[in-house]
């Protein structure tokens, strides 16, 4: 029995350090990362103002919502993530804060706050409404910066929107080219329902030309058309199928992503209308 409770209590102590150590708020994928406790905190100084940090139970927010934000003031300041590189130049160590909780629904929830590295720490030097950066690829380019691919996603009245964006991170603005978007009807109550999901993309020489490529692992699922509801039927449970899977490729030029014909001809019947 003594073994026993020491086994338990070593197995106790071995979870509130992994707890511990995860100091921001959600699981996050690609180069958006969870950064040590230690960064966590320095990002959360940058981001929140050294003073409106709040640390409970291993995670890290601004008490109030910075004053650089949609709703300044208010409670909220989630960090989410961050993706390290080189985005506004060649020769410089920056940082891209995923901020939740700050924007109305229309701004997504929430931004994100580039830093940058100096000598006296973190800076910040701009903030992006609406620009979620949770789940991004980064891409290097002929410049020696870093550009991005980034997975977005937007629900309103039971539709779920999902998109893929090429992204290029300036001092003064951000530009977005969108190159996917896809989505869900199954929580609308508008029979027949379908299900288009990015469920994956990577980043791969796809045809060995020495440049990054974007491959986009895709699923689909639709309702046949001829399945016949009786009246006020519209909002029971969809009847999809086991989804099918997609391939999508698109290839670089150093400056941008491009389609493959086939790609293209296949997002004329993915795409959301």
């Amino acid at each position: 029995m003594k073994l026993l409770k020491y086994i338990l209590l070593i197995n106790t102590v071995l979870v509130v350090q992994v707890v511990a150590t995860r100091t921001l708020a959600q699981e996050v994928k690609k180069d958006s990362v969870i950064p040590s406790q230690k960064d966590a905190i320095a990002l959360a100084q940058s981001v929140c103002g050294a003073s409106n940090v709040n640390q409970e139970k291993g995670k890290l927010s601004c008490k109030v919502c910075p004053s650089f934000t949609g709703s300044s003031g208010g409670s909220g300041g989630t960090l989410t993530s961050v993706v390290y590189g080189r985005f506004t130049k060649a020769d410089t160590h920056e940082a891209l804060v995923d901020l939740g909780d700050c924007e109305p629904h229309a701004g997504n929830w929430g931004g994100t706050v580039l830093l940058r590295r100096t000598n006296n720490g973190w800076s910040r030097v701009r903030y992006e409404s609406g620009f979620r950066s949770n789940i991004c690829l980064k891409i290097p380019n002929r410049t020696g910066r870093h550009s991005l691919a980034c997975q977005g996603s937007y629900t309103g009245q039971g539709y779920l929107t999902e998109w893929l964006d090429a992204i290029v991170v300036g001092s003064t603005k951000t530009t977005t080219t969108n190159l996917l978007k896809v989505g869900s009807n199954t929580g609308s109550c508008s029979p027949p329902y379908y299900e288009v999901q990015i469920k994956d993309f990577l980043a791969q020489d796809t045809n060995k030309d020495g440049l990054t490529d974007l491959v986009v692992k895709v699923s689909e699922a639709r309702e046949a058309k001829s399945i016949s509801r009786g009246n006020g039927e519209g909002c029971v449970d969809s009847r999809l199928p086991k989804p099918k899977f997609h391939q999508l490729t698109f290839l670089s030029n150093r400056e941008s992503f491009r389609p493959t014909s086939t790609t293209a001809n296949l997002m004329k019947h993915l795409e959301v209308k």
